[in-house]
């Protein structure tokens, strides 16, 4: 039977499949480091920015294309092989249903997911090593979730257990931003590399925050430095919730 040990390490998707539909193409990073995970998934192909300082200058259209991306972070439970993602951070606020999986280990370095209460398949691929660390933080309100294997992390931030955005979403489809779509983007989560003591995003849900270095471990504390929905400087220092959390 599959067990937490398992499943230790630096998981990327290659492929979902579900009724009329199949894809090969979103970035997925799936980071586990004891029962904490951190996850992040950009479609691609993606909205075309380049030129743009901030995602408020951007077309609507452009800014429902980038609401696809996903973010979510917490702890999980195995029980009898299938695995619950509790989503203690998710992006796109509380989840409406439970997300969880059947979990198949065809070799060290390849999972099977099924679905459980939705009807799909996963093919899930564990680069290189399985060994990492785990950290919660907070500042104020707000939490975070830093999950980091060898030199790579997802770290993701934002206030927990918001309802889901739907009504922002809605609004811009009908050409209304609200405060909510732009703390929306003033948060999110990142996939990175470590640069020493400083995590650079290679991918992000806001992606101007790529190729930038976004974080820095302080000791216990982590500070957060990007831009928001406006392009306006964002800096958070974060404090650690958690002792740190390292995989068996």
């Amino acid at each position: 039977m599959i067990s937490p040990g398992d499943i230790q390490g630096h998981w990327r998707r290659a492929w979902l499949k579900a009724p009329g539909r199949v894809d090969h193409e979103t970035a997925v990073h799936w980071m586990q480091s004891g029962l904490v995970y951190a996850d992040i998934r950009i479609p691609c192909p993606r909205p075309d920015i380049r030129g743009a300082t901030a995602l408020s200058d951007l077309g609507d259209a452009t800014l429902l294309g980038l609401l696809s991306a996903e973010g979510f972070a917490g702890e999980i439970t195995l029980d009898d092989g299938i695995c619950t993602w509790r989503r203690d951070l998710n992006w796109h606020g509380r989840p409406e249903s439970v997300d969880a999986g059947r979990l198949r280990l065809e070799a060290w370095h390849e999972l099977v997911e099924d679905g459980v209460h939705a009807e799909y398949s996963e093919l899930w691929h564990r680069s290189g090593e399985a060994s990492g660390f785990a950290r919660r933080f907070v500042s104020g309100g707000v939490a975070a979730v830093l999950v980091s294997v060898g030199d790579r992390f997802v770290f993701g931030f934002g206030q927990a257990d918001l309802a889901p955005p739907e009504a922002a979403r809605t609004a811009l489809a009908a050409g209304q931003r609200t405060d909510a779509l732009a703390r929306q983007f003033s948060e999110g989560f990142v996939f990175g590399r470590w640069t020493g003591e400083a995590g650079v995003a290679c991918l992000a849900t806001n992606p101007l925050w790529e190729s930038e270095p976004v974080i820095r471990l302080d000791g216990r504390n982590l500070h957060f430095v990007a831009r928001d929905f406006f392009g306006e400087p964002i800096e958070v220092a974060f404090e650690t919730e958690t002792e740190s959390i390292r995989a068996a």
